[in-house]
């Protein structure tokens, strides 16, 4: 078949990469001008996808970078892949997904299934996109052209394969649900079909927002345990000895990363358009979004016991990605640290082997590590856990360490 995927980040490079390996013609729409010259050179922007994956799938010439989709030939499928962030208010912002509507309303077919992959909140689909579809194109949904759902399950850097990930598939009718089961049963080992759009958005937001209520819980009981003089890693590490009843999540300096910290807010606008508040929700996102402060709040607490002051310090702050092993940074808990750090007089240098430094920002500076940065810091603090990290020479080097992922089990290490 032939389709066009428009968006080539993190959930719409492999997922394109995935479906020119089962044998179709895929055309990759990236606007960004940067990402497209990565892709037309072979140069993969993605952890989950290499160099020689994506010099595969060009030369075989199944693998298409174009900058407009107005550059494609007439396709099958139209995959819609782009970011769905929150507004200032913290509110669903389709905008996005409305502009990569619009390009499709331009040039679909009669036949054409177009396949939402972003994450919506339930109902977007029937009540949103495709009612702005038909009034841009004229082209009815059912009739015309079938709109499909089906929420990615990408998590950056896992060492496994997309297509060995089961493939959530819905439709706004029995026709769209029958040709998107048909077209990614070949390129996914397993398909599951849901009986509507509406149950595949909201699975997406329960998955994620599962892990994101989880983690609030220990981050909760952390701040509880640092006071008891409990190891929160140990009990937690104890307890999923278990083998029934326990899942262990870990506390950390903040949830980032594109879903999980929107998600929230997404099924909390779902919630309360159907007239339902939600205090857990309401709970769960004021926690995880304290912990940078409480990360400022301790590592004060540990200088002042040497004297100090974050004012005129200066802190090294080890990883600014979201996640280790990626160089994705979007909404990281290091800016937040970063931001109340330099609201306290503090001086904040970072440093990641993912990101390099040629990083902006208003709030911190980006260097090489070195066992000099170590030593002119008065703190250095891990954020993000990349195996990269040399932890010889932070060990060696520091005045004092603050460990905010439980890396560093030396006695030296304060830890979060």
């Amino acid at each position: 078949m032939r389709v066009a995927a428009i968006g080539q980040g993190y959930v719409g490079l492999p997922l394109s990469i995935a479906i020119a390996s089962s044998g179709h013609t895929l055309y990759a729409v990236e606007i960004d001008p940067i990402r497209f010259e990565s892709l037309r050179a072979c140069r993969s922007y993605i952890v989950d996808v290499t160099d020689e994956e994506l010099r595969r799938e060009t030369e075989n010439e199944r693998y298409v970078p174009v900058a407009n989709l107005a550059e494609v030939p007439e396709v099958d499928v139209y995959l819609i892949s782009t970011p769905t962030p929150l507004t200032e208010d913290k509110r669903p912002d389709l905008t996005y997904v409305d502009r990569a509507l619009a390009q499709v309303a331009a040039v679909a077919g009669p036949g054409a299934l177009i396949v939402v992959e972003s994450t919506v909140y339930p109902g977007a689909i029937r009540q949103h996109v495709a009612p702005l579809f038909e009034q841009l194109s004229g082209l009815k949904s059912g009739v015309d052209v079938f709109f499909a759902y089906s929420p990615d399950r990408v998590d950056p850097g896992r060492d496994a394969e997309l297509v060995d990930v089961p493939k959530l598939v819905s439709g706004l009718d029995d026709q769209a649900l029958e040709a998107i089961r048909t077209f990614y049963g070949t390129v996914f080992k397993e398909v599951v079909p849901v009986s509507s759009c509406e149950v595949a958005e909201f699975t997406k937001l329960l998955e994620n927002t599962f892990r994101y209520l989880n983690i609030a819980f220990v981050n909760e009981l952390s701040k509880a345990t640092s006071e008891m003089n409990i190891s929160l890693r140990e009990v937690i590490s104890a307890a999923s000895t278990k083998p029934f009843g326990f899942m262990p999540f870990h506390h950390g300096p903040g949830v980032g990363g594109h879903c999980l910290p929107n998600n929230v807010h997404y099924l909390n606008h779902a919630l309360s358009s159907a007239g339902h508040k939600s205090d857990l929700l309401n709970a769960a996102a004021e926690i995880n979004e304290s912990m940078p402060r409480h990360v400022m709040q301790r590592l004060a607490a540990s200088l002042q016991r040497q004297g100090k002051s974050l004012q005129g310090a200066t802190v090294l702050i080890l990883g600014v990605a979201f996640k280790s092993g990626v160089s994705d940074s979007r909404n990281s808990p290091a800016f937040a640290i970063g931001a109340e750090l330099v609201s306290m007089g503090t001086t904040v240098k970072v440093t990641d082997p993912w990101l390099g430094i040629d990083m902006d920002s208003d709030t911190f500076k980006a260097v090489e590590l070195t066992a000099a940065e170590c030593r002119d810091a008065d703190a250095v603090v891990l954020v993000t856990d990349h195996e990269e990290i040399d932890y010889e020479t932070v060990l060696a080097s520091s005045n004092l360490i603050f460990d905010c992922r439980g890396m560093l089990n030396a006695a030296e290490v304060e830890q979060l």
